[in-house]
């Protein structure tokens, strides 16, 4: 599970220099595999290396067919909030935003900064939040 925990992490960081190419549909090579990771306990263990080989072979199709080539310029990137609760403020400015791929997308980010402490996952859902359109 460690290299699907690695993966997700990646994804999510990745999203921060090239979500601009398809904003909502490249959450989801973050959300989708964190999801099946945190399914993998309630499934039998032979199940686990087939149901991570099938999301992850999903994520990388959506990101080669859907990535920009080029990242967006580091300039153009948000900085991470600078609370003192990062991952709150980073919650609470999702809902307020509304759409639920936002929501979805710093939850998994929300995970990840607080297994890596790496700001550049906090960073992505500020980025995510000035890519998808507000619901409200």
């Amino acid at each position: 599970m460690t290299g699907g925990v690695l993966n997700v992490a990646a994804a999510t960081l990745r999203y921060l220099s090239h979500g601009h190419g398809a904003p909502v549909l490249l959450v989801h090579t973050a959300t989708a595999p964190n999801a099946v990771l945190h399914t993998l306990p309630a499934l039998p263990r032979d199940l686990w290396a087939p149901s991570l080989t099938a999301i992850w072979t999903t994520t990388a199709a959506i990101f080669s067919a859907y990535a920009p080539r080029d990242a967006a310029p580091p300039e153009t990137l948000p900085a991470p909030p600078s609370d003192s609760d990062t991952v709150a403020d980073a919650l609470d400015r999702a809902v307020a935003h509304g759409d639920e791929h936002v929501i979805k997308f710093t939850d998994t980010a929300a995970e990840v900064y607080t297994r890596t402490d790496h700001p550049g996952a906090l960073a992505a859902t500020v980025r995510a939040t000035h890519l998808i359109p507000s619901s409200r």
